[in-house]
């Protein structure tokens, strides 16, 4: 695939969700178009109240997706709202796909909390390539594509840099975003609340010690934070990979690491093994870390920290059974 190439699908999901952003913002604050929409609240999603879909989401996915089948009629789609809502099957090929949430954080949206936003990606041999998340209440637009950087508003990311962006000598130094997940059985919650309570501990006790744990109530925000370098780590067990693809081409053109995010703890696993292993957006589970720069006189010493922070996160926090994503 050439540079041209990618920068076309970059300029198109641009476009595209500039579109939607006013029928975006018209829900969030229930006016225009939504502004009378007796059913708009939010309707249940799985049988899960934690989980809701609105007339928005649905909305700006159908308009999302009928914009790019005219563009692209070849190419493949998976969507939350066509696949999660309905329960539709969808087969992960190696063919053009587009990836899109049309409105990441449905919960933060129905409160007027305004960490939510739209989120675009297209992956190409089941990677994710291009990336464009727009959060309209915040006026904030991400962008990227593979080997292109990534930016905010234009402005390339990360945007906090050194000397104001440190380097971080352990998780102590460290704030960590995660999310709780609409799942609430006992089963699930349990294993996630002691995974949070030993990012939290005291190093004495066995713990992390991180600095800050941050929920905000939705993936694209967290990576777009992480991306930027307001945040040091997320950490997620659960979410879909329209929650995050766009996120991960925007942090690692940032200059962010991606890893599998199942975690170690309780798990008899070999020194020689416990190591953070690559990223599958398929498989539902994530690590981020935020660009790190190089040590004085030490080329690739921020690589390096970026891993070494993983294992820290990997060696305290728990793993939790998901069915991937797709079928094979």
């Amino acid at each position: 695939m050439s540079t041209e190439q990618l920068k076309e699908y970059l300029t198109t999901a641009v476009a595209i969700a500039k579109e939607v952003g006013p029928a975006f913002t018209d829900g969030f604050w229930r006016t225009g178009r939504f502004a009378a929409s007796s059913d708009f609240a939010s309707s249940e999603k799985m049988g899960n109240g934690a989980d809701c879909v609105t007339e928005v989401d649905r909305y700006i996915e159908k308009t999302i997706f009928s914009r790019i089948r005219q563009i692209y009629p070849e190419h493949k789609f998976v969507g939350e709202e066509t696949t999660a809502e309905n329960g539709e099957d969808y087969i992960v090929t190696d063919e053009p796909t587009w990836i899109v949430d049309p409105v990441d954080g449905t919960n933060n949206f129905v409160h007027h909390f305004p960490y939510t936003g739209v989120s675009i990606a297209l992956a190409i041999n089941k990677e994710p390539v291009m990336g464009v998340i727009y959060l309209p209440v915040l006026d904030e637009l991400y962008t990227a594509a593979r080997g292109q950087g990534a930016f905010m508003n234009g402005m390339p990311l990360p945007i906090i840099r050194s000397p104001a962006l440190t380097t971080p000598s352990s998780l102590a130094d460290c704030m960590i975003l995660s999310e709780h997940g609409h799942t609430r059985t006992e089963e699930v919650m349990g294993p996630r609340l002691a995974s949070f309570t030993r990012l939290l501990l005291d190093k004495k006790l066995g713990g992390g010690c991180v600095q800050n744990l941050r929920i905000t109530g939705a993936t694209c925000p967290d990576l777009t934070m992480v991306a930027k370098g307001v945040a040091d780590v997320c950490w997620e067990l659960g979410p879909h990979a329209w929650d995050f693809a766009a996120g991960v081409v925007i942090l690692t053109e940032a200059g962010g690491a991606v890893f599998d995010g199942a975690g170690w703890w309780g798990k008899d696993i070999p020194e020689a093994e416990r190591t953070p292993k690559p990223l599958n957006i398929w498989n539902r589970k994530i690590l981020a870390i935020r660009y790190i720069p190089d040590l004085a006189g030490r080329p690739g010493s921020g690589r390096e920290v970026q891993k070494k922070l993983a294992k820290e996160v990997l060696e305290i926090v728990g793993d939790l059974e998901y069915a991937p994503d797709g079928l094979r």
